[in-house]
């Protein structure tokens, strides 16, 4: 049977401590793509009540001045 030395145990401490890292990097990782999705769909929406808002205007406009645009 293989003996369990001190460098053994080392290793096998630096081992888990690496793949914690490793966890921790790809846990970050995926919430980093999360926000990334959730700042395009935000600015999606935006983009489109700024382009409604703007039709708004445009309405408001005409009404107001009797005039096509």
């Amino acid at each position: 049977m293989t003996q369990l030395t001190d460098e053994h145990f080392e290793l096998h401490t630096k081992n888990k401590a690496e793949q914690f890292e490793r966890q921790k990097i790809k846990f970050l990782e995926d919430r980093i793509k999360v926000l990334e999705n959730a700042i395009e769909s935000h600015a999606k929406i935006l983009g489109e009540l700024q382009t409604v808002a703007h039709d708004q205007d445009l309405e408001r406009h005409e009404k107001l001045w009797g005039i096509k645009s």
